[in-house]
């Protein structure tokens, strides 16, 4: 018995039981401090959108240069946005989620059905949802901006340390990268490396990746809905490209209190027009960017991105948003080149 154990056991890469050693004490480190671990996750998170500016200097100056000039660059955009437009879109925002709830509750679904044979309790059940939908938006909504409101000190304190700590990350990963071979067993250690440095590439594509495509997505959304005529233009944008590194579910979210507002300022045509525009934006960002940014590199299916994104923030919090489809692209390697070759040779 003892020998078919040892024999399974060897079946696998040595560097297979390190890796997984290692995410256990990963997840017990998060779960004994998560504000800590999740601090540390966004400054590396931040880490990947600050090396975006700093791969494109160093080809013509120094790499630490690059980073010092992406750092502060960095620095300056997060100091610029808390003090001067994160207030104009706590005050949209103020305005935006009553509005989105006062419309959803007014909206009457009859009248869509204007003369057509309908069952009342349709229509009542309808309306009813509708209404939820919007109130619990507008909740929601509301419940966000008086925490952000309570925390501006704190947030700004916070943006100075996440700026901090991602060009901490930037500074180390090239020394991180020259010591990998300390971390793993010496029989497998090239193959270790290997697998590490191109998973890390995969995760590094994606959020270089999103980062271009949730900017591409925010002007996009903020720019049809001004040419629609309806208001919070800066604040739809805004939020659309934030929920665009959710995917399927993220502009989902958005297109709801935007359609709303659309109905409410435009009517009919109104909703028609902002429908228009997320359909545009979802579906130039699927057929157009995302087969430019992200490649084929990072093709998921999209029930276990949803998933992942499910799972990781239901255990990590906002961090594991972020985190989850990284995470999945991991775990697909680490299954590939680990755990499916080990199960061939048993």
């Amino acid at each position: 018995m003892k020998k078919i154990e040892w024999s399974v056991i060897k079946a696998f890469d040595p560097a297979m039981w390190v890796i997984i050693i290692y995410l256990f004490l990963f997840f017990l480190f998060f779960k004994a401090a998560p504000a800590i671990m999740g601090a540390i996750l966004f400054g590396w998170y931040l880490s990947m959108i600050i090396g975006v500016p700093t791969h494109f200097l160093s080809r013509f100056i120094k790499y630490k240069l690059a980073l010092l000039i992406s750092s502060i660059g960095m620095f300056v955009l997060l100091a610029f946005a808390v003090y001067s437009i994160f207030p104009v879109l706590i005050e949209e925002g103020k305005k935006f989620f009553p509005v989105v709830g006062t419309t959803a509750r007014d909206i009457n679904v009859e009248t869509f059905f204007n003369g057509e044979n309908i069952d009342p309790n349709l229509i009542e059940w309808l309306n009813t949802l509708i209404g939820d939908i919007g109130r619990n938006i507008s909740e929601f909504g509301a419940t966000i901006l008086n925490t952000v409101i309570q925390n501006i000190p704190a947030v700004s304190t916070a943006t100075i340390l996440f700026v901090i700590t991602a060009s901490y990350f930037a500074t180390i990963m090239p020394i991180l990268n020259k010591n990998l071979w300390r971390f793993f067993p010496k029989s497998t250690r090239k193959r270790s490396i290997s697998f590490v440095r191109e998973s890390y590439k995969d995760i590094e594509h994606y959020i270089r990746g999103q980062v271009i495509l949730a900017l591409i997505v925010g002007v996009m959304v903020g720019v049809g809905t001004t040419l629609s005529g309806v208001p919070y233009a800066l604040f739809l944008g805004f939020l659309s490209g934030i929920f665009d590194f959710i995917p399927f579910l993220g502009p989902i979210l958005v297109s709801i209190p935007g359609m709303l507002l659309g109905f409410l300022y435009g009517g009919v045509p109104g909703l028609i027009k902002m429908l228009i525009v997320f359909l545009f934006a979802n579906q130039f960002e699927s057929w157009v960017l995302q087969p430019r940014i992200q490649g084929t590199r990072m093709k998921l299916n999209w029930f276990a991105i949803v998933l992942a994104i499910l799972l990781a923030g239901s255990i990590f919090g906002l961090p594991g948003v972020l985190i989850g489809i990284p995470f999945l692209a991991f775990f697909r390697r680490f299954w590939v080149e680990y755990v499916q070759e080990g199960l061939r040779k048993m």
